[in-house]
């Protein structure tokens, strides 16, 4: 009989034991993509971080993804810190995984490990060629010509070639995909804060419009193509 109960007891303690493992693969990639809407604004949508303006998630495995938003949601610079994450780039996160639940964080785990760092959930790389076709409407009607003259603000800190500047660290941004600097353009215009310096870029956006907003983006997407001066539509 005591041998039956040590047996019982021993079954429903292993119970426990396995069930945080089964919690933290309970991520919906399908939902984290829908999530990741906001993340692909600077990660980019294929999480390849945009030309390397921002870090590349495409690493990342579903454990260290979510033990990484972990770290991020709950403020724990000790774990950031010891793996290179502190700095500039917490100011960045810490205000984007502060709202996150454990259901987000669980969901945009799962859909991050498709993107190359360790699959999750089955076939979601396959949609990823789709975000390309966002490029290519703000492009349509654009405007690379008033695009390239609106760009003079903003070459004071990122430089005349959008190289990037050591002016309050302005990254590089020839090259972003016009839907990344719309994205990010439209989030400092509603005030959000995406850094440290999130203040001056807010200041720069708020009163863009959106055929303004359009028109820088794809001028930016176009700084590295040497057949840009031939598409570009003159506003004299």
């Amino acid at each position: 009989m005591k041998m039956m109960r040590r047996t019982l007891l021993a079954v429903a303690l292993g119970g426990l034991m396995v069930q945080p493992l089964v919690s933290m693969a309970a991520g919906d990639a399908a939902a984290g993509k829908t999530k990741f809407a906001t993340c692909a604004a600077c990660h980019g949508a294929d999480g390849k971080g945009n030309g390397g303006a921002f870090p590349a998630l495409t690493h990342l495995s579903a454990a260290d993804a979510e033990a990484i938003l972990t770290a991020f949601h709950k403020g724990d610079k000790a774990y950031l810190q010891k793996h290179n994450l502190g700095g500039a780039r917490y100011s960045t996160m810490a205000p984007q995984a502060a709202g996150l639940s454990p259901t987000d964080i669980a969901d945009l785990a799962a859909y991050i490990a498709t993107l190359g760092g360790g699959s999750s959930a089955a076939a979601a790389p396959a949609a990823a060629p789709a975000p390309k076709a966002a490029p290519a409407m703000v492009m349509a009607d654009a405007n690379i010509g008033f695009g390239h003259a609106l760009f003079s603000s903003c070459a004071v800190c990122h430089g005349a070639n959008g190289e990037g500047g050591k002016l309050l660290n302005a990254p590089k941004l020839a090259g972003m995909p016009a839907s990344a600097v719309s994205s990010m353009l439209e989030m400092y215009k509603k005030g959000q804060q995406l850094g440290p310096y999130s203040y001056v870029m807010n200041a720069q956006a708020k009163y863009l419009t959106p055929d303004e907003i359009r028109d820088v983006a794809a001028y930016v997407s176009q700084m590295n193509n040497p057949d840009a001066n031939n598409s570009m539509r003159q506003t004299e």
